[in-house]
Order: C-alpha cells, then sequence, then structure tokens
C-alpha cells in the first residue's frame, strides 16, 4: 500500500452511515465564492457569450439555454469542486465528449485532452482553450500544444465547453470545441477564502483569495501554491498560480476591468517505459535527467458599456511564455548526451466585439459582431545538445517565427417564426505574415493565409421543456511553428481545415430530468502528419458520433430522497483516417466509447456525498493501428480502463457570514492498473502508467463581512 492511502473501503463506509433525512440543497448565508447560489443564476440567452474577466458574484454562471442551436456545457462551482479534482485532467474527465491521457509522466501539470475523434498527437491540438475568454496556448495560432497549461484547478471557479454552434465567435482550433475555464468572480462584499489540502504522494494545495467591492471598485486577488512527489519516481512537480482582477464602475452597465497572472510550473518529465522496465515497476522512472521548466504572464483589459438595445467592448491581452526542457538521449538506456530546449513566445491581442438588437422588418434580430488583430512572435527557440554527464554545448537549432492575424465575425439570431431560432454568421481570416527561419538548419519560410469560415443553426422549441437544434460551422488550425522546418523541400503548407455539424433534442425539467441527445460529424482535411518523412498535409479523418448527457433531480419526483441527483454522459464514436497508407484505419488516441456518471447526495445537515466515475474505451497509438506491443512501449493497443472517484464533504456554519468545510476523497478509489502506449515527443515514448489511486484531506474557509 503506497503511503498516506485512505482505503476504497473507508470512503465508502463513511458515505453509507452519513445522517439520514436528506433534502434539497439551501442557504441561507449571504453567498461567497464557493456558494452554490452563484451557479443557479439562470442566463436564457440563446447566443452565450464567452465569460471573461470584469464579473461579478452576482453575475452567475450561465446554464445551458433550452433554445440553444448547439451542444454546451456548464460546470459551475458546485460541480467542480465536488468532483475532488487534485488536478486538471481529475475534472476535465468528468465533461462530457472529452477525455484525457498520460503523455510524457508530467500530467498534474501538462495535460492532453481529446474530442470529438480529433488526432491526438498529445498536450491538447485541436480544442480551443481559453481561461477567462483569453487564449491560453503559448502561441494561439503557431503553437497550440501546452508544455504546461497555465492554470491550477483551485483557481477554476467554472468551465464552459462549446461543441459545434457559435464556433464563427471563435478562432483558431475550433472543430473539436472551445473550452473556457472561468476563474472566481469577484466578490461584492468584503471576502476571505482558504482553502487547505493535502494528499498521499506528498501532495499539498494551499488556496488564498481575498477581494471586495467599495463604491465603483471592486478587488479580487487570489494566489494558488501546489506541489507533490508524483506518481512516478522522482516525478515531482511545484507550480504558483498567482491572479489579481480590477473593475472599476464607469456607468450604470459600464465598467473597466484589468486581470494580471503569473503562473510558474515546474515537473519532471519521466517519459515512457520499454515493456521490460514496466514489467519491473510501472511506475519507475528511467529518465531521471528529463525535466521541464516554464512561467507565464499574462495581462487583460477590458472596457464594456452599454449601447442601444445591447453592449459594445474593447480588449486587449499579452502574454509571455517561458519554456526550458531538458532531455536525455538516447530515450532508452543510458544517456549519452542531454538536449536543453529554450524558448520564450510572445501573444498581443487587440480588438472589439459587440451586440445589439435590431427591428427589421417585424423580426427582433440579434446581431453579435467582432474584430481582432494578433501578433504572435517566437524571438529565440534553441536547443543545445552536450555530452552526459558533462562537455561543451552544442548548438542544434536556432529558430525564430512571427505571425499577425486578423479576424472579423458576425452573426446574427433571430425568430423567423414563433420558437424557431436561427443563426447565421461569416468569420473571415487573414494571416497576414506568417515567417521564420533558421540559418543553422537551412530553412527560410514566408507564407500568408486567408479563410472564410461560415456556420449557420437552429433551434425549434417544442414546448416548454423540448427543443430540436442543428448547426454546421467550419474551423481551421493553421501550421504550426516546428511543421515548417520540417516539411518537404519546395512544398508549402496549408491551413487545417474542418467542418463540425450536429443534430440533436433537448430537454429541461422533464419528470425532473435535463440533458440532450446529439448526433454529430467531424470532417477534417488536410491535417499535418509525417507519412513520408516529412510534415506534410495529407490527412483527412471523418469521426461519427452520438452524444447522450443527462442530469435527474431525483427529489421532483421523489421528495422523499430531495438532495439525490445522478448525472450521466456517455459519447459513442467512430473516427477513421480517409487519406494516406493507412486508410480505413482509426484515428491514433480516439477511443470507441467514453462515459462520465456522478451521483450526489445532500443532507440538511451539511453533509454532500459525492460518487462518480468514467470510462474511456480502446484505441491504436499509431495510425497503422498496431496492436501488438512493441518492445520499447511506443506502439500497441491502448486498453479500456474505468475510473471511479468519491468525495464526502461537510459544511459548518459558524455564523451568517462564516462557514468551514471539510471534506476527504480519491480518485482511482479502486486502485485500478492502467496505461497508455505514447508517442512521447520530446521527452520520449513508451508504455505509460495511469495516476494510482490519490488520495485528499481538505479544510476550508470562507469568510465575508
Amino acid at each position: 500500500m503506497r503511503r498516506g492511502d485512505i482505503t476504497a473501503a473507508g470512503l465508502l463506509i463513511a458515505a453509507l452511515t452519513l445522517p439520514a433525512g436528506a433534502q434539497e440543497d439551501a442557504d441561507t448565508r449571504p453567498p461567497t465564492d464557493l456558494e452554490s447560489a452563484v451557479e443557479d443564476v439562470v442566463e436564457r440567452s440563446p447566443a452565450p457569450e464567452v465569460m471573461v474577466i470584469g464579473r461579478r458574484i452576482g453575475d452567475g454562471v450561465p446554464r445551458v439555454p433550452l433554445n440553444s442551436v448547439g451542444s454546451r456545457d456548464v460546470f459551475g462551482p458546485k460541480r467542480v469542486r465536488e468532483t475532488g479534482a487534485r488536478d486538471i485532467n481529475d475534472l476535465i474527465i468528468n465533461v462530457p465528449a472529452i477525455s484525457t491521457r498520460p503523455y510524457n509522466g508530467g500530467e498534474a501539470a501538462a495535460p492532453s485532452f481529446s474530442i470529438r475523434g480529433m488526432p491526438d498527437d498529445g498536450l491538447t491540438e485541436y480544442v480551443n482553450v481559453l481561461i477567462d475568454g483569453v487564449p491560453a496556448s503559448p502561441l494561439p495560432y503557431g503553437w497550440t500544444a501546452f508544455s504546461f497549461l497555465p492554470i491550477t484547478v483551485e483557481r477554476i471557479h467554472a468551465l464552459d465547453l462549446v461543441r459545434g454552434a457559435y464556433s464563427v465567435r471563435y478562432s483558431p482550433n475550433t472543430v473539436g470545441g472551445v473550452l473556457n475555464f472561468v476563474t472566481r468572480p469577484i466578490p461584492t462584499d468584503p471576502t476571505l477564502s482558504f482553502r487547505q489540502t493535502l494528499g498521499n504522494l506528498g501532495y499539498s494545495s494551499s488556496m488564498f483569495s481575498i477581494g471586495a467591492t467599495q463604491d465603483n471598485l471592486g478587488v479580487l486577488f487570489t494566489a494558488v501554491t501546489r506541489g507533490g512527489d508524483g506518481y512516478r519516481r522522482e516525478g515531482d512537480f511545484d507550480q504558483e498560480d498567482t491572479n489579481l482582477k480590477l473593475r472599476f464602475d464607469t456607468e450604470p452597465g459600464g465598467f473597466l476591468a484589468a486581470s494580471v497572472t503569473y503562473m510558474q510550473s515546474d515537473h519532471q518529465a519521466p517519459g515512457g517505459l520499454t515493456l521490460a522496465e514496466f514489467s519491473r515497476d510501472r511506475f519507475d522512472n528511467t529518465r531521471k535527467e528529463n525535466r521541464f521548466e516554464g512561467h507565464r504572464q499574462v495581462a487583460d483589459v477590458l472596457w464594456h458599456r452599454p449601447w442601444d438595445n445591447g453592449w459594445v467592448e474593447g480588449f486587449a491581452y499579452a502574454s509571455e511564455t517561458s519554456r526550458r526542457l531538458i532531455a536525455q538521449r538516447p530515450h532508452f538506456g543510458t544517456p549519452t548526451s542531454l538536449l536543453d530546449w529554450t524558448d520564450d513566445s510572445e501573444v498581443l491581442g487587440l480588438g472589439a466585439r459587440f451586440t445589439r438588437d435590431v427591428e427589421l422588418g417585424g423580426t427582433t434580430h440579434t446581431f453579435f459582431g467582432g474584430m481582432r488583430h494578433q501578433r504572435e512572435r517566437l524571438p529565440s527557440w534553441k536547443i543545445d545538445s552536450s555530452p552526459f554527464p558533462g562537455g561543451p554545448k552544442t548548438l542544434a537549432r536556432d529558430s525564430r517565427y512571427a505571425l499577425d492575424a486578423w479576424s472579423v465575425h458576425l452573426d446574427d439570431t433571430f425568430e423567423p417564426v414563433e420558437r424557431l431560432t436561427v443563426t447565421v454568421g461569416l468569420r473571415g481570416e487573414w494571416i497576414t505574415q506568417a515567417d521564420g527561419n533558421d540559418a543553422l538548419l537551412g530553412f527560410d519560410f514566408d507564407d500568408e493565409f486567408d479563410q472564410l469560415l461560415p456556420g449557420v443553426g437552429a433551434s425549434y422549441l417544442v414546448n416548454d421543456s423540448w427543443a430540436v437544434f442543428a448547426n454546421r460551422h467550419e474551423g481551421f488550425r493553421a501550421p504550426q511553428v516546428w511543421g515548417f522546418g520540417s516539411s518537404a523541400p519546395g512544398e508549402g503548407l496549408d491551413l487545417e481545415e474542418g467542418t463540425s455539424s450536429e443534430i440533436g433534442v433537448r430537454c429541461e425539467g422533464v419528470g425532473g430530468v435535463s440533458g440532450s441527445l446529439t448526433r454529430w460529424r467531424n470532417e477534417f482535411d488536410d491535417f499535418g502528419v509525417f507519412f513520408t518523412g516529412f510534415y506534410e498535409n495529407l490527412g483527412e479523418l471523418q469521426a461519427d458520433g452520438v452524444d447522450v448527457d443527462l442530469e435527474w433531480d431525483v427529489g421532483t419526483v421523489a421528495p422523499e430522497l430531495a438532495g439525490l441527483s445522478v448525472s450521466v454522459s456517455m459519447t459513442d464514436q467512430d473516427s477513421e483516417l480517409r487519406s494516406g497508407p493507412d486508410r480505413g484505419k482509426d484515428t491514433p488516441y480516439a477511443w470507441d466509447r467514453k462515459a462520465a456518471w456522478r451521483l450526489r447526495y445532500a443532507t440538511n445537515d451539511g453533509w454532500v456525498v459525492s460518487l462518480g466515475g468514467n470510462r474511456v474505451g480502446p484505441s491504436f497509438s499509431d495510425a497503422p493501428n498496431t496492436r501488438a506491443e512493441s518492445t520499447d512501449g511506443t506502439l500497441g493497443r491502448n486498453p479500456s480502463r474505468t475510473l471511479w472517484d468519491t468525495r464526502i464533504s461537510r459544511t459548518f456554519d459558524l455564523s451568517d457570514r462564516a462557514a468551514l468545510e471539510v471534506a476527504v476523497g480519491a480518485t482511482n478509489v479502486f486502485d485500478e492498473e492502467w496505461f497508455v502506449h505514447s508517442r512521447g515527443g520530446f521527452f520520449g515514448g513508451g508504455k505509460v502508467a495511469g495516476p494510482p489511486r490519490q488520495t485528499f484531506a481538505s479544510i476550508a474557509l470562507d469568510l465575508s463581512w
């Protein structure tokens, strides 16, 4: 038994011995940042916006409107907290249609998301990830993948996953969806929050937050420090995540908001193991020299004011991401050299957006539009090679890159007939500059791209409880920085283009059940592959699937079970390559089925029990769909896995404005042994074990005055 483990049996016994007499959660205290009252504010706009900085706690987290024209899932603060997530992967695996997988052994800091059959090259490539509406990638157009995700799970207040519809409003990388992590809103009353979590494997997390609004000025400061030994030998990680938010009300309904964030992330990256190494010790680290060090700093500002029957906003953001990766060579066996990678990425975005209701021909049209200029720079990307264990360095790479992208979008939402909502829109993208060079490697590129991306969606309200919807949108992914230097001589690169379409039905409040059933298809052309040894636009794929997403408030139909709720989601998908030598084969890492479920039970004296789980189906690690495991562990069939998690908490009301919460929980409750075969990238692939059982205990104090 690993140190500090809380047994699954003990947790389940504790759950079964909680006081009886449950009833629906009710709060008489003024809401704090952790209160579910925030989640219960309902926004009925059929055209949801990305939630950005400047929100106050009273603004709430919107629910998905019944007449939304596409798939969308919002996890409010209650659902986020009660997953018991120790890291981002633990949280995301609960979200419908999206999964995560081990990639290089540093998953606590560097997650890899996969969604709707899109290619999974590792470290999140084909979904547009935002933090309070600001791009989270080091270079959103030119370097999508994360070496570390620049937000800790402790600072996530809610998350918003848009799939299919409304991708006209966002770019790039929207064919898989748009995932927005929403951080804590600025409190109206003076509020102080503190949370301390300890767990096995040396895990420790501390979160401190303080904020208030006085007159026209609101302020919120949040700091997180977290780290641990990791579940791999010498797989430690340390992270610091600090944020300051300001909001100044300039007029009724108008404000100026700003946010500044600094995050530092250091972690070991053990990579994978050979079959022999994995057999001896699945959690071993044979690449003890591998390490990642990085930081990201970002500042954004938003000006918002009412405008006739709508509003107008101006925004700007700037980020700088620095990374250092140290990896042994060869990947397997005794190292003979070390590669030392350093790069700095810079992003500057400027833009404006608006929404306005206009009467045309007796019909109200809600226009939503905007424009943006984004400048990306990679002023320095160097890789040095030195003998191991010591010796002079030799420069192996010295690259630079710059990109200028302009975009404009406009969509119109209207009701041509009663109960029918239609949204039509168009986005234009112009990458006027994408150039770079590396005199050492001997390449120099200069390219430009343009694309018009239409989108259309519709929903029909059958009655007050049921609606049907359908949509079709186009998206793209720009050629990646590392791809230009690896392209075939004399050949350029094209945008990776894709189309997403959906048809579905949504219900709300039918016997206490709310949810949706969606049939979808993703078609993706020209995605970058290495079939011939060069980076080329050869790949086409098609993914077809069905999403089911349901939540049942049992107390609605059985009052004696008030406080009991059940949620379940399931995605069945078939994703296959449509071109190249592996035509007809499954897309690498595209599982056939993913399911997630959760049972929640709340009592009238502050107890909450949350028991959930997830299943991710089998997949392949390469395009030829190799079934047999290679001796180095990089190839083979990835088996399915079923993992359970639980969290038990109790909240004590210390006063009308003070609450203390204590909680215990565990992920992978039954300690299932699972793994994937990883191609590994810079740190090297192999057979990578998934996390074992990880336990935790936490205490949280919330005060307002």
